[in-house]
C-alpha cells in the first residue's frame, strides 16, 4: 500500500526537520564561540550605556553612525526572533511563512524604536 501525501503535510514535515536541526547547531556553536558572544554583548551594553550617559549629560557628542545601527539591527533581531518563537511555539509550522515574517517584521521595528527611544539611546 502506498501512502500519498499532501505538498502541505510535505511542506509540515520539511519545516519540522529543519527547524529541530537548527537548534543542536545553535548550541553547539554557542558552546564553541561563546567567549566572543559575551564579549559582544558586553561591547554592545558598554556602548549603549555609554550613549546614554553621553546625552542624558547633555553634550550631543554621540557615538557612531555604523554603532547605532550595529545596536538597532541587533535589538531588531532580538524582537523578531523572539516573535517567531513564540508564534511558532504556539501555531507550529505554519509561522513559517512570508507573510508571517513580514508581520513579524512590521512587529519588530516600532518594538526596537519605542525600546531604544525608551531608554534613552535613541534621542530621535
Amino acid at each position: 500500500m502506498s501512502y500519498v501525501l499532501s505538498p502541505q503535510v510535505l511542506l509540515d514535515q520539511m519545516i519540522r526537520s529543519a527547524m529541530s536541526g537548527i537548534w543542536p547547531v545553535t548550541k553547539h556553536l554557542f558552546f564553541i564561540y561563546w567567549p566572543y558572544i559575551v564579549g559582544l554583548a558586553v561591547f554592545i551594553i558598554a556602548g549603549v550605556i555609554l550613549q546614554i550617559i553621553m546625552l542624558k549629560s547633555g553634550s550631543r557628542s554621540k557615538l557612531s553612525a555604523s554603532f547605532n545601527s550595529m545596536v538597532g539591527s541587533f535589538t531588531y533581531s532580538i524582537f523578531f526572533l523572539i516573535y517567531f518563537l513564540l508564534s511558532y511555539w504556539i501555531f507550529g509550522t505554519q509561522v513559517v511563512d512570508e507573510i508571517w515574517f513580514t508581520v513579524f517584521g512590521a512587529l519588530a521595528f516600532p518594538s526596537t524604536w519605542y525600546l531604544l527611544k525608551g531608554i534613552g539611546f535613541w534621542y530621535y
